[in-house]
């Protein structure tokens, strides 16, 4: 249907033209003031924008030359600039004979000075809008071509000293740049060359695109060459290669890079809530079929891990939907440390505001970062992404060596459901979620230990080998803030730990126990093996204060009781371990070890002012490992 329509518009269009030029009386009128003032007024009633026009010369002829010199298109009223449009000189050649058959070929098109203002106001209206332009807007989407064979014909296309601009107030984008056509080497086609340099969200933008000619768009046999670099503050990203159909994106032979300090950075550029990250990058195939745009064969490197798999972005849904499924064969586990605003520290590839970050905590004596994660972006995007990572490196102190995850957010709310790890011979399970829908996002946790070997939390260290045990455990928290600090200063919940049989280091109970004896002996011979008959623990929860209940540990010599209390709002800790020997010793402290300061590197002392040991008798009684271990577990007050 269109095209007929626009067979029919251009055939009347060429009749018309070839009945003005049958006579002389018909051209001079044509070229008179008259015609200036009748395209005018035309041009303002399909705008819907005040235009003027200088002059205008038509040579008549099979191939008609028309030469327009000073055009002005006024901008919106709420527009910055004065003028959408002004070209200092407009020049074409038409052949009128192919209008007929519904062609449009133009030997010459020409422009000198173009100035082209695109607007968007903080109501989101743009100054070429339909509702701004409502003929114009009307005509031009019927008469746009829609595949490469519709593209008007044009020989040769000049654009002089050309400048383009573009202003989004509400997003803080303000773009000037340079549009000209360059012609190519000897024998080569011409090529059209954009130029932008600007500000988004108060960082620097630069948009620099070269593509084929005009004239190729119409070549339906050879492959439209692409070729956009766009640098975003400390974000890189580059769109390079061929189109088969270039107004419709299709039979592409493109590849898509993605490179910067942190994928959170991308949401201002491309309206996707990247998660945070180390410094990455990104390539794969870019193809689109429809309202969907697809990277496929994606290769992700992000701090020292590597991904492989595919994306998809359907536009067509409000809002978009993002859809990825991903593999690795690689992950270090301290690249996710951005996810909740850290630093991967010495255990990662970090960046430089990452290591700011990394430093301040230190300074602070701090583990949880106040970093705003900006989750209301996941109001932006519906996503459903699942990540498989086969191969997890981690630090000995915390073993994880497998990960899956899948997360979907739907209007805001985010589920990773479900997260598994393989975790120190056993296994981590349970669920994640952020509602992002509420101004004060919410994050809940749900996760349940099974079978960990308490030994893989001692590799390389000399504890290891007398280390037995596995654990069960539960972690309950739910906390508000837009940032991991603020979450935990709120949290409430509970984390329950549980373990039946195993041993410890002698050395390290004799040192808790402040057994000065024993001690020493180990010391010097070596560390001994402590059978446990059980350990636990319950860290209740209140908003973001922590209490020790029934939190102790029960060996063959002694019953070791932890107490005290954590603040997680300003990250301080204040606890005591008390031993209740069960036997004779000579030399006891009768003295608890106070752990006191911030949590990420609290001071250890003795709770006595004078530490003289005297003998202990003992007398402490085993505890109903079996009833207290059931009892946690299941309790969920």
């Amino acid at each position: 249907m269109k095209l007929a329509l626009k067979i029919i518009g251009w055939s009347l269009l060429a009749v018309i033209l070839l009945i003005g030029a049958a006579g002389t009386g018909a051209y001079f009128f044509l070229t008179s003031d008259f015609l200036r003032r009748q395209i005018q007024s035309r041009a303002e009633a399909e705008s819907g924008h005040t235009t003027s026009i200088g002059k205008v010369a038509i040579d008549w002829g099979w191939t008609t030359h028309f030469h327009i010199e000073d055009v002005k298109i006024a901008n919106a009223d709420w527009g910055k600039a004065p003028q959408m449009f002004a070209a200092q000189d407009i020049e074409c050649d038409i052949r009128l004979w192919p209008l007929l058959k519904g062609n449009i070929e133009l030997p010459l098109l020409k422009l000198v000075k173009p100035e082209l203002a695109l607007e968007r106001s903080p109501g989101d209206d743009f100054n070429w809008s339909s509702g701004q332009t409502p003929i114009a807007t009307g005509i031009v989407k019927q008469a746009a071509p829609q595949h490469r064979h519709q593209v008007p014909l044009i020989g040769r296309i000049e654009i002089d000293d050309g400048r383009i601009g573009y202003r989004d107030i509400k997003r803080k984008l303000d773009l000037d740049g340079t549009v000209q056509t360059a012609m190519g080497k000897a024998g080569q086609q011409g090529q059209a060359e954009l130029a932008l340099h600007g500000r988004l969200e108060n960082e620097p933008l630069a948009l620099r695109f070269s593509g084929g000619s005009v004239l190729m768009l119409r070549d339906t046999d050879t492959p439209y060459p692409v070729d956009l670099d766009v640098t975003y503050g400390q974000t890189h990203l580059t769109v390079q290669g061929t189109l088969q159909d270039p107004l419709q994106f299709k039979g592409a032979t493109v590849t898509l890079t993605l490179a910067g300090q942190n994928l959170s950075q991308i949401y201002p550029l491309l309206g996707i809530p990247g998660p945070p990250t180390p410094p990455y990058r990104i390539a794969g195939r870019l193809d689109r079929a429809g309202t969907v745009w697809k990277v496929t064969d994606m290769k992700w490197h992000a701090g020292d891990s590597d991904l492989a798999g595919r994306l998809t972005i359907d536009q067509g849904p409000k809002p978009a939907r993002l859809t990825a499924q991903l593999t690795s064969d690689n992950l270090v586990f301290a690249d996710l440390a951005p996810l909740v605003g850290a630093s991967p520290g010495k255990h990662g590839t970090t960046s430089e505001e990452q290591k700011k970050t990394e430093a301040d905590l230190e300074r602070k004596g701090e583990l949880f970062p106040d970093t705003p994660l900006h989750v209301e972006r996941l109001r932006a995007m519906n996503m459903d992404v699942s990540l498989d990572a086969r191969k997890v490196v981690a630090p000995d102190y915390l073993p994880v060596h497998a990960l899956f995850a899948h997360v979907v957010i739907d209007q805001g709310d985010a589920q990773v459901q479900p997260l598994k790890m393989a975790f120190g011979g056993g296994t981590i399970e349970g669920s994640l979620g952020i509602d992002a829908r509420p101004d004060q996002p919410v994050v809940r946790t749900d996760l349940r230990a099974e079978n960990v070997d308490l030994a893989e939390f001692f590799r390389n260290t000399r504890f290891f080998d007398t280390t037995e045990g596995r654990l069960q455990g539960r972690i309950r928290l739910a906390g508000g803030g837009k940032s991991l600090a603020a979450v935990m200063g709120s949290a409430d919940g509970d984390i329950t730990l549980a373990m039946a049989g195993g041993s410890i280091s002698d050395l390290m109970v004799s040192l808790a126990d402040l057994q000065i004896g024993s001690a020493l002996v180990l010391y010097v011979t070596g560390d001994n093996r402590i059978p446990l008959r059980c350990a636990m623990g319950r860290l209740k929860v209140t908003h973001g204060t922590v209490a020790f209940d029934r939190t102790l540990m029960d060996t063959q010599r002694s019953v070791l009781h932890f107490d005290g209390q954590l603040t997680l709002g300003d990250q301080v800790l204040k606890t005591k371990i008390t031993a209740a020997p069960k036997k004779f010793d000579l030399l006891d402290l009768h003295a608890p070890v106070m752990i006191d300061g911030k949590l990420r590197s609290p001071s250890i002392k003795i709770g006595r002012k004078i530490p003289i040991p005297t003998p202990d008798f003992g007398g402490a009684k085993d505890v109903p490992c079996e009833e207290m271990n059931r009892q946690l577990l299941e309790d969920r007050g």
